[in-house]
C-alpha cells in the first residue's frame, strides 16, 4: 500500500489550522472577557469612589448641622442664664417693693464759682425725681455767668441763661439698702440720657435735642438727700466726658420736696389716722 504523504500533510495542516483559530478564537473571547472585567472593576471603583464622596459629603453636612445644632443650643443655654439672671432681680424687686418704699422729688441748690473772685455764690437749682425703677435730675437754667471747672477744658466762664442739663433713666434696680435711723438705698442702671447744652467763648457746647449716653446710679438716704450719678465713656459721650469727666455726681443741699426711704410698715405708722 502506498501511502500519500501529500494528503496526510494537508490533513494534518487543515486540523493543526483549526486547532489555531479555535485557539486564536478563546483568547480573543478571553481578552474580551478581561477588557469587560476591567471595565466593570473600574466602573465598580468609580461608583465606590462616588458613594464614598458622598458618603464623606453628606457626614460633612450632618457635621455642620451638628455644629450649627450646638451652636444653637449654647445660644439657648445662654439665653436661659439671662433669663433666670432676669428673673431673680425681678423676684429680688417684688420682695423690695413688699417692704420697701422708695421714691422722692424736690429741689437740690448747688452753688458755683462766680466769674469774679470765684467762690461758690452762684445757686442752680437741680429738681429732681426718683423711685424703684426711675430717675430725673435737670438744671433749667443759669440766671448768672459761673465758672465750671471742666475735666478737659480747664475753667470755662459759662453764659448767663445759657446752661441746661437733664439726666433721666428707666433702668434702675434696687443694688443695697441700709437700714438704720436715715436708710439709705442704692440703685444702679444698665443705660441712660444726657442732654447738656452751654454757651462759653460765644460757641454753643452740646445740644438739648441730641443726648449723650451714660451709666446711672442713685444714692437716696432717707429724709436727707438725693445723689444722681453718671458715668460717661469718653467714645460715646464727648461733650458730657470732657465737661465733666469720667464720674460726675450731681447733688446739693436739699430745700424743697422730700426723700422717702423706709420699710412700709414703718411709713404706714407715720400716716395720719
Amino acid at each position: 500500500m502506498k501511502i500519500n504523504f501529500t494528503c496526510i500533510k494537508r490533513y494534518f495542516t487543515a486540523c493543526y489550522n483549526k486547532k489555531y483559530n479555535a485557539v486564536i478564537y478563546i483568547n480573543k473571547w478571553i481578552v474580551i472577557f478581561d477588557m469587560q472585567k476591567s471595565n466593570e472593576d473600574k466602573q465598580n471603583r468609580r461608583d465606590f469612589i462616588k458613594y464614598l464622596g458622598g458618603a464623606a459629603i453628606g457626614l460633612g453636612i450632618g457635621g455642620l448641622g451638628f455644629l450649627n445644632s450646638n451652636s444653637q443650643l449654647s445660644k439657648i443655654k445662654t439665653r436661659n442664664t439671662e433669663l433666670e439672671e432676669n428673673i431673680t432681680v425681678l423676684n429680688d424687686d417684688l420682695d423690695i417693693l413688699n417692704s420697701w418704699a422708695l421714691y422722692g422729688g424736690g429741689s437740690n441748690i448747688k452753688k458755683m464759682p462766680n466769674t469774679i473772685d470765684k467762690k461758690p455764690t452762684i445757686q442752680m437749682d437741680e429738681n429732681f425725681y426718683f423711685d424703684h425703677r426711675t430717675a430725673i435730675c435737670r438744671v433749667d437754667n443759669n440766671p448768672e455767668a459761673f465758672i465750671m471747672p471742666t475735666y478737659k477744658m480747664g475753667e470755662v466762664q459759662i453764659e448767663k441763661n445759657t446752661f441746661f442739663m437733664l439726666m433721666s433713666t428707666k433702668s434702675l434696680h434696687v443694688k443695697s439698702i441700709e437700714e438704720s435711723e436715715n436708710s439709705t438705698c442704692i440703685l444702679e442702671g444698665s443705660t441712660g440720657d444726657c442732654f447738656t447744652e452751654a454757651s462759653a467763648r460765644g460757641q454753643v457746647f452740646g445740644s438739648r435735642i441730641k443726648p449723650e449716653p451714660f451709666l446711672p446710679e442713685v444714692v437716696a438716704v432717707d429724709e436727707k438727700s438725693f445723689a444722681f450719678t453718671a458715668y460717661f465713656d469718653e467714645s460715646e459721650a464727648p461733650v458730657n466726658y470732657a465737661i465733666f469727666g469720667p464720674k460726675f455726681t450731681f447733688t446739693g443741699e436739699l430745700t424743697t420736696g422730700s426723700v422717702t426711704v423706709k420699710r412700709l410698715n414703718q411709713l404706714a405708722k407715720s400716716l395720719p389716722k
